[in-house]
């Protein structure tokens, strides 16, 4: 793609594993997607406080056009990302905004989450974003994208 869907971002969904054991831990896991050919927009936002200051914050935009190669992954709604079997996850991809189980999405290609390189590593050594709104648009007849904000 050319134009302003220039830019490869990479999408981290997180699930949490079921114990390996009974009464261990549930440990989350990220399943990562490339997705080449979406539009980063970095912008900033101004609020005032109760007080009559004003906090400055960071926000961002992404766009992905129904065209940007998502590796053949399907997208689908947070709701139904859950229910799809483990074997099955490399066929699909979701942007989840719950504040409890937040997904990620960093600017690039990022690295595979392992026990060597952490989710604490991605978010100190590559711009990224929590997303807060989505508006799946890919079913509009004129212009087919998601549209993902956040922070």
């Amino acid at each position: 793609m050319t134009g302003i869907f220039e830019h490869a971002i990479t999408v981290y969904n997180r699930r949490i594993d079921a114990p390996q054991r009974p009464g261990g831990a549930r440990r989350p896991r990220w399943h990562r997607t490339v997705i080449n050919g979406a539009q980063w927009r970095d912008a900033g936002h101004a609020s005032v406080g109760g007080d009559g200051a004003t906090v400055f914050g960071k926000a961002v935009s992404v766009t992905i056009p129904e065209e940007a190669d998502c590796w053949d992954k399907t997208f689908v709604a947070p709701s139904a990302f859950g229910g799809i079997p483990e074997d099955r996850l490399s066929e699909y991809w979701t942007v989840n905004t719950d504040p409890a189980n937040p997904d990620i999405i960093v600017l690039g290609e990022g690295p595979e989450i392992d026990g060597a390189y952490t989710i604490a590593d991605l978010e100190r050594d590559h711009r990224h974003m929590r997303p807060r709104e989505v508006t799946d648009g890919s079913h509009v007849a004129d212009m087919p994208m998601i549209r993902i904000r956040g922070v």
